[in-house]
């Protein structure tokens, strides 16, 4: 009776279809030579211009094709991709931090959440959560554009309170469809390859598998929100007070077309920081969050930080450091893993960083590496999996809110709900607004 909420699996395949992502450089250099043909049409005499029909006919005399030709696609998502990446790393990052005191994080949450749902603020966002928008007046979204995206988040936060003022036994259903509005925004706001609600594919880009009750998706999997969402944060942003970087997650992005996961819904709520010590006390295994924290080191050459993972007591395998600290010094101190990393160079690692409620910086044992899922992503995959388990086996879910399958499973899915409850508007003015909040 639903014990599969707490098994920990998953399997991974590889699995794609119609590729998303090319390493050539066809659509790069088709543009570097169009930007040729307008330089040698511009200087040439008239009299040699009336020999074309115009410049279309003159590049199409000298061989040069268009750039909306179907199959360059793959290649002028990773320009876009890479470009709004390098865009990402090399500026100072525009957001800011957010403290707020605790007694007023509730509603000072609702406030910033609606304060998102304004057509020229919306506008504005969308020029500074992403890079490769323009300068002019009239670059990045339209009115009507920004207003659909309005629509999207009011219906998100309606459905949200819903929720929230709604009993346990519909929390999962009312949570999922709030978090999906939000999550329509999220993606044009930020992912490259997204500028008009309609360019959105209908599915969710995840599939719920009933009979082991896992989330399936990647490779081969429909593409719709979720993967749209995974593709909306090609940096990972890091920081906390004197400490600033985007990782790189361009791997991340297009490695997640080339396998398929198969994954329980006990190893998703392991990658929850707010879940840690419940995740231990229901399954006695440790979970997959270690405590995270990033220093200054003595350096004289150069800024130089120094990631200390887990707590003295616990920390993460030396495997699971070494692949998302490749390359960097890896040492141990005082039972805590030491990763020393030049600032000028934090944008390479491959590490999945989730930052909790407080604002403090969690490492997670990544089972999906490479690829790193976005912490507001793993709550769509968890939300999903409980809404479906209480549309399709409504008297099991009954069950474990009545505490009559497992003390356990009924703690573990109160509580999950409990933290995901207080912590969903800062995951989406995170992913959404100008600021990074967090309980002081």
């Amino acid at each position: 009776m639903l014990e599969e909420i707490i098994q920990d699996d998953m399997t991974r395949v590889p699995a794609s279809n119609q590729p998303i992502f090319s390493n050539d450089a066809a659509y790069d250099n088709l543009v570097a030579k169009k930007a040729k043909a307008l330089r040698d049409w511009s200087i040439l005499e008239k009299e040699d211009q009336r020999k074309y029909k115009g410049l279309h006919d003159f590049e199409q005399q000298n061989g040069i094709g268009s750039l909306k030709d179907p199959d360059l696609i793959p290649s002028k998502n990773t320009s876009l991709l890479l470009k709004e990446i390098k865009g990402r790393t090399d500026r100072e990052d525009p957001l800011n931090l957010l403290g707020i005191e605790p007694l007023d994080f509730d509603d000072a949450m609702l406030e910033l959440a609606e304060s998102l749902e304004n057509v020229n603020e919306i506008k504005n966002l969308y020029k500074i959560r992403k890079t490769m928008v323009g300068e002019s007046k009239n670059s990045g979204i339209s009115s009507d554009e920004a207003l659909k995206i309005k629509n999207c988040f009011s219906q998100g936060r309606e459905l949200f309170l819903a929720g929230r003022n709604g009993s346990l036994m519909v929390k999962p259903l009312n949570f999922f469809y709030s978090l999906t509005a939000y999550t329509y925004g999220i993606i044009i706001l930020n992912n490259p390859l997204r500028y008009r609600k309609d360019m959105l594919p209908g599915s969710h880009g995840m599939a719920y598998l009933p009979a082991s009750i896992q989330a399936q998706f990647g490779g081969d999997s429909p593409r719709g929100t979720f993967s749209d969402l995974v593709g909306a944060f090609p940096t990972h942003l890091v920081k906390v007070p004197s400490i600033s970087f985007n990782i790189d997650c361009s791997d991340s992005v297009m490695k997640f077309y080339e396998e398929r996961f198969d994954v329980s819904l006990g190893m998703l709520l392991s990658l929850i920081p707010e879940m840690s010590e419940y995740y231990q006390l229901t399954t006695g295994k440790q979970s997959r969050c270690y405590p995270l924290e990033i220093t200054s080191a003595n350096d004289p050459r150069s800024v130089t930080w120094e990631f200390q993972i887990g707590n003295g007591e616990t920390r993460p395998s030396t495997a699971s450091v070494q692949q998302s600290f490749d390359g960097f010094s890896i040492t141990e101190r005082h039972g805590k893993t030491i990763v020393t990393i030049q600032a000028a160079k934090a944008s390479q690692i491959n590490a999945m960083i989730y930052t909790d409620l407080r604002g403090k910086l969690w490492f997670i044992d990544n089972p999906f590496f490479p690829i790193i899922l976005p912490e507001i992503a793993t709550h769509f995959l968890i939300t999903s999996m409980f809404s479906n388990i209480m549309r399709y086996r409504p008297d099991e879910w009954g069950n474990v809110l009545l505490n009559e399958v497992s003390s356990n499973i009924s703690l573990l899915t109160r509580h999950y709900f409990s933290s995901f409850q207080r912590k969903f508007m800062l995951l989406v003015v995170r992913s959404s607004s100008r600021y990074l909040p967090y309980a002081m």
